[in-house]
């Protein structure tokens, strides 16, 4: 009788965890079909390597890896406030593709010295979604010392920079331009 019990308790107990794995494996399979946004992510792949290196080049103000990732017509949108177009807050699209993106980058030196970026662990990661996108995330700071205010600006910088193939073909900014903005007005006055 208690080889019969035992019995019924360990295939009670099988039972049940095969279930609950299948329960998750619908679940996943469901979220999949009902999210296209789901998908994994990594620091540890070439994109996020690349994007590492283009934030590294862009501190040093080196446009060469930037000229080899953005496609020519990379779209680059600005989140930041009075930069939307419309009632739907549709953010407009920089002007220029890549070499207008690439002189304003430069631009940002012209005012600042001895800029460096956060590119620590966690900072980048790439997210691969169940619809075939890709995109690269940043979440770090941009550091730089005023030319003009001498001040040290600390800029927060967040990135979503989408890939076709091994391209960029858009990039998502939100950052704070008022440190940008205090160096301009600083400029004009010498």
């Amino acid at each position: 009788m208690k080889k019969l019990f035992l019995s019924l308790v360990v295939l009670a107990i099988l039972n049940a965890c095969t279930t609950k794995e299948t329960k998750n494996a619908d679940a996943a399979a469901t979220a999949t079909t009902q999210d296209p946004q789901t998908g994994t992510f990594t620091s540890l792949d070439e994109k996020s390597a690349k994007v590492k290196e283009l934030l590294e080049a862009y501190a040093k103000n080196d446009t060469m890896v930037g000229h080899n990732l953005y496609v020519d017509t990379v779209q680059v949108l600005d989140l930041h406030a009075n930069n939307q177009e419309g009632p739907n807050d549709a953010t407009k699209v920089n002007p220029g593709g890549r070499s207008g993106h690439l002189l304003g980058d430069t631009f940002v030196h012209t005012l600042n010295t001895s800029i460096t970026v956060t590119t620590g662990p966690n900072a980048i990661k790439t997210f691969v979604f169940a619809d075939g996108e890709i995109i690269t995330g940043y979440w770090g700071t941009l550091v730089g010392i005023g030319r003009y205010t001498k001040a040290r600006n600390t800029v927060p910088l967040h990135l979503l920079i989408y890939w076709k193939g091994d391209k960029i073909v858009k990039m998502y900014r939100m950052w704070d331009p008022a440190p940008l903005k205090a160096e301009i007005a600083a400029s004009q006055k010498k």
